[in-house]
C-alpha cells in the first residue's frame, strides 16, 4: 500500500516576545568551517491518549504556542544565517508543517524500523534540499504527522551550522516543559566567541570530510541505512569483551560501541575476496564528533545553543587480518584525549593558537561517528506522555549514529554503508552475538 500523506497547514511560527536589538546578531562557532550545511532530523513518536480530541487540540494550540514562547529563548533558530559567521536574529520564525497519515497506524514504523519509511514523515520525504530551498534555508522546519489510530511523530529538522544534537535535545526538551507551563527556562545563549580555535584540526578535518564527499561522488553504489541495537543487559558483556587487552582497561559505553562497529567494518573489508580500488584502503579515519560543553575551563553550561562541537581523528589501519578490539579503542581514547586535553590546557577560554590535535590520512576511508545517546530526547513530555521511540534519520555514508533505548540502559547505532558492505556487515558472527536489528 503507497503511504498516503495529507498535508493540513503550513505556517510560520514566530518568537512570543521580539528579540532586544542588542541579541539582533549571534555569532556562530567556528566549527562551521567545515560542518555541512545541511539539516540534521529527529523523529519523536508519540502513543495516543485517552481523548483523541484533547490530543488534536494540544497539536492544534499546544504545539503552536509553546513552540513560539520556546523560540524566544532560542531565538537564533528563528533567525536567518547571513554569512556563513553569524545570525540575523530577525524575528523570520520557524515552519510548522501539519499532515494527516490516513493509511498507515504508527505501530507500521515501530515493529521493524525502515529508515527508507522513516523519511516519509519528514518534510518533502527527507529530502533536505528541498527543505532548504522551499523554505528559504529556515533555520528550524518542524512536520508534526497524525496517524489515524491516533498516534503522532513529531519531525524536527535543524541547520547543522547553528544546532548540534545537545542544541537539539534540550530544546526540545525546554518546548515540552514549556507546553506544561514552565516559566523558569534558564538561558540558552552564552557567547562561546572566545572558546580556542584549533586550527589545524579544522583544516584537516574538513579535507577529511572532502575527501569522503568525493568519495560518494564518485561511487555510484546503493547505501543502505540500518538500525543496530545494543541491549543494556549485552553491553557490559561487550565492554568485558573490549577492554581485556593492553591499549585499554576501562572502555566507556561509546569506545566499547565504536570499537566494535569500527572493527567489523574493517573486517569485512580485510576478508572480502572481491576488492575494489575503493577497498583497497590501507587506512580508516574515525571520525568522532566531541561535544565542547563540558570540555573548557571553565565549562560552558549544557543547555547553550549552537554547533558547538571539535573533530578529532583516529588513525586506524586496514590491512592486519585479526581484528584487535582492545587497540581500537586505545586509539579512539587516545584520539579524543588529545583534543580535550587541549581544551582543558586554557584557562579563562584563552587563545588555543596553532594547536595540532589532528593527522591526515590521505586514501583513507572514512567512517563518522556521532553519539546523541546522551542527551534528553526521551524526557520530552508535551502533557500527554514521553515518546515511545526517537529515530534519528537522516543521509549517513559510512558513518554511525548512536541514540539511546528507551529505557536508557541500550544503544541504538543507526548505520550507513554501501550496500554490499552492509549485507557483510550484519551477518558477521560478532556483530550477530552482540547487537539485534531489531
Amino acid at each position: 500500500m503507497e503511504m498516503e500523506i495529507k498535508m493540513i497547514s503550513t505556517e510560520i511560527i514566530k518568537p512570543f516576545s521580539p528579540t532586544p536589538p542588542h541579541l539582533k546578531t549571534h555569532q556562530l562557532f567556528y566549527s562551521n568551517q567545515y560542518a555541512p550545511d545541511d539539516y540534521f532530523p529527529l523523529i519523536l513518536f508519540y502513543s495516543s491518549p485517552q481523548s483523541q480530541n484533547e490530543f488534536l487540540v494540544s497539536t492544534d494550540h499546544l504545539l503552536k504556542t509553546s513552540l513560539s514562547k520556546t523560540l524566544t529563548y532560542y531565538y537564533p533558530l528563528a533567525g536567518q544565517i547571513m554569512d556563513g559567521v553569524s545570525t540575523e536574529c530577525n524575528d523570520r520564525g520557524a515552519v510548522f508543517i501539519e499532515t494527516q497519515i490516513p493509511n498507515k497506524v504508527m505501530s507500521d514504523f515501530l515493529q521493524k524500523p525502515d529508515g527508507n519509511l522513516l523519511k516519509h514523515l519528514l518534510p518533502f520525504n527527507g529530502d533536505l534540499q528541498e527543505i532548504s530551498t522551499t523554505y528559504q534555508a529556515a533555520n528550524l522546519v518542524i512536520q508534526v504527522n497524525n496517524f489515524g489510530c491516533g498516534g503522532k511523530a513529531i519531525s524536527i529538522c535543524f541547520r547543522h551550522l547553528i544546532a548540534d544534537a545537545s542544541t537539539a535535545g534540550n530544546f526540545v526538551k525546554t518546548w515540552a516543559e514549556v507546553a506544561r507551563g514552565a516559566d523558569d527556562i534558564k538561558d540558552v545563549i552564552v557567547d562561546y566567541t572566545s572558546i580556542p580555535r584549533l586550527y589545524e584540526s579544522i583544516a584537516v578535518v574538513k579535507s577529511v570530510y572532502q575527501q569522503q564527499r568525493q568519495h560518494v561522488s564518485n561511487v555510484s553504489r546503493e547505501r543502505v541505512i540500518k538500525r543496530f541495537v545494543f541491549d543494556g543487559e549485552k553491553i557490559p558483556a561487550l565492554r568485558e569483551k573490549i577492554g581485556n587487552g593492553p591499549h585499554l582497561d576501562r572502555p566507556t559505553r561509546f569506545e566499547a560501541i565504536s570499537a566494535f562497529i569500527l572493527g567489523a567494518f574493517m573486517a569485512i573489508n580485510v576478508s572480502t575476496e572481491e576488492e575494489t580500488d575503493e577497498l583497497k584502503a590501507t587506512k580508516l579515519a574515525a571520525v568522532i564528533a566531541i561535544n565542547l560543553r563540558n570540555k573548557t575551563n571553565p565549562p560552558l553550561p549544557p543547555q547553550c545553543i549552537g554547533n558547538l562541537v571539535a573533530p578529532t581523528i583516529a588513525n586506524l589501519p586496514m590491512e592486519k587480518k585479526i581484528i584487535d578490539y582492545n587497540e581500537i579503542a586505545g586509539k579512539l581514547r587516545e584520539s579524543v584525549r588529545k583534543v580535550v586535553d587541549e581544551y582543558k590546557k586554557i584557562k579563562e577560554h584563552g587563545d588555543g593558537g596553532e594547536a595540532v590535535v589532528v593527522e591526515g590520512f590521505p586514501k583513507s576511508r572514512v567512517f563518522t561517528i556521532s553519539d546523541w545517546s546522551r542527551f534528553p530526547y526521551y524526557e520530552c513530555d508535551f502533557g500527554w506522555g514521553k515518546p515511545i521511540w526517537v529515530a534519528k534519520v537522516e543521509q549517513m555514508d559510512t558513518a554511525a549514529g548512536f541514540l539511546s533505548t528507551r529505557d536508557g540502559e541500550g544503544v541504538e547505532a543507526w548505520i550507513g554503508l554501501p550496500k554490499e558492505e552492509m549485507d557483510k556487515f550484519e551477518q558477521h558472527h560478532d556483530v550477530l552475538a552482540f547487537a539485534s536489528s531489531n
